[in-house]
């Protein structure tokens, strides 16, 4: 009988890891069953002190090296996304596919692409010869490996995974491990990611949410082997457990909040994906007071972790019927890739999503973690100002809103007269209509934590 320890290399690229793999009960299941583990990353000493705080360890880790990307390395990437960004497009009957293009303008970054969308618009016209440009993508590879390989000869571990599949500087790893066979495996990061067209981290097999995200993957990389593409679902919503539960009383307490008013979740987005966000609040708040709700009504405004920006400040400042609650995020890291959530976020974002009546939000995942508590939400689907270069109907036709299974899956205030009428609504029926939506793209009843655990030790 072979007793050997299985060694496990758990690549974390950037702090997108953290909360869904790092937070969850992934480690503690490999370590209850004896794995070796080894942490090779590119996060904080910071981020890096959580995780060990909040499993009761100390972590073996690497720190990954910079990665150094060749200027046709570089080409052959962009290319390759550009032209399976418009192999997409026809695929899906969808242009909103390439509106995920977004190269750089300026200078000689503006050749660079121009050159990139020739090459790819070239490609796409055949599968075959963008499967061509990635093998010989794959062979310039080979000259960026050395340091990483020296690495796995050193550690031989049994299998590496990967958090995020479009993370550049986990690339050579990967690549060394494909070198010298070792087992590897990524996941998708979320439900939006595969039309996208940057799986820049390949790996033997792949992780899914859903058999939903496995027939899109299969459709997007007929290449990849069916059996090598694995339903798991996804730790992210496993994180809710009852422990981390405040009572409302006491979560409303701590906030300054009146218990006995409906309370509203307004849901902040990154300035890219909406940049009239705050318009969307001023809209909000006027419909309250003109409706006469300020003194009956209570709204907690959670911004984007990631948008830094105090867009939002001129409204909330001057109502008191808001209150903004922070994410619990380190944000004083020199690179977003650095960006991390404190445990503690967990616990705020799953007591925002139990006790809150409804989110409001432009299109976004918060639908998928206000169900869980089986609580609604309201998508934003009008236009505030006329801007050729956006609106909510490119958001509302991308091609991860064709997951929904009717459109009643949530509330939709198509107009700012909407607020007040959908808000009756929400809070007179008090359940989600979102439930059936996340059946589809998270595998219900599976425990995706150990599945993934168990998968690593094969």
């Amino acid at each position: 009988m072979n007793n050997k320890r299985k060694k496990v290399i758990f690549v974390v690229p950037d702090g997108t890891g953290i909360r869904n793999y790092l937070f969850s009960e992934i480690i503690p299941n490999l370590i209850k069953q004896d794995a070796d583990l080894v942490v090779y990353h590119a996060l904080s000493n910071e981020a890096i002190t959580e995780v060990e705080k909040l499993h009761g360890i100390r972590l073996t880790k690497k720190n990954i090296p910079k990665y150094e990307e060749t200027v046709l390395q570089k080409l052959l990437r962009e290319s390759i996304c550009y032209g399976r960004l418009i192999y997409n497009t026809e695929l899906e009957n969808n242009p909103t596919v390439l509106t995920n293009w977004k190269p750089k303008r300026k200078g000689l970054q503006k050749w660079f692409y121009k050159v990139a969308e020739f090459l790819g618009n070239r490609i796409s016209k055949d599968y075959k010869n963008i499967l061509r440009f990635e093998n010989y993508y794959q062979k310039k590879l080979l000259k960026s490996i050395s340091v990483e390989k020296e690495f796995l000869q050193d550690i031989q571990p049994d299998v590496i995974f990967c958090t995020h599949q479009r993370a550049l500087n986990a690339i050579p790893i990967f690549k060394a491990a494909e070198m010298l066979n070792i087992e590897t495996i990524g996941a998708i990061y979320s439900w939006d990611n595969l039309v996208k067209a940057r799986l820049s981290v390949r790996t033997k097999k792949y992780i899914v949410w859903s058999d939903y995200m496995k027939v899109d993957m299969k459709k997007y990389y007929p290449e990849i082997l069916e059996d090598n593409i694995i339903v798991t679902g996804t730790p992210q919503f496993e994180l809710y457990q009852d422990s981390l539960l405040l009572s409302k009383e006491n979560f409303f307490n701590d906030y300054g909040l009146d218990i006995s008013k409906p309370t509203i979740c307004f849901s902040g987005d990154d300035e890219l994906t909406s940049p009239y966000d705050p318009l969307y609040l001023e809209d909000f708040v006027d419909a309250i007071i003109k409706d006469n709700l300020q003194d009956k009504v209570q709204v907690i405004f959670r911004r984007s972790p990631v948008d830094l920006s105090g867009r939002y400040d001129a409204v909330i400042d001057n109502f008191d019927f808001i209150t903004s609650i922070e994410p619990a995020w380190s944000n004083n890291q020199k690179a977003w890739t650095q960006l991390f959530p404190y445990y503690d976020d967990v616990k705020l974002l799953a007591n925002i999503c139990k006790h809150c009546s409804l989110v409001v939000n432009l299109g976004s995942t918060m639908a998928h973690d206000f169900a869980i508590f089986d609580n609604p939400a309201a998508y934003l689907n009008y236009n505030t100002t006329e801007d050729e270069n956006w609106s909510v109907n490119t958001i509302y036709n991308y091609q991860h809103f064709k997951s929904m299974p009717h459109k009643d899956v949530v509330y939709w205030i198509n107009s700012k007269e909407d607020f007040i009428t959908v808000l009756d609504q929400a809070l007179s029926q008090k359940k989600s209509l979102g439930k059936d939506w996340l059946k589809i793209i998270n595998t219900p009843n599976k425990v995706s934590t150990k599945t993934i655990a168990n998968l690593l030790l094969q």
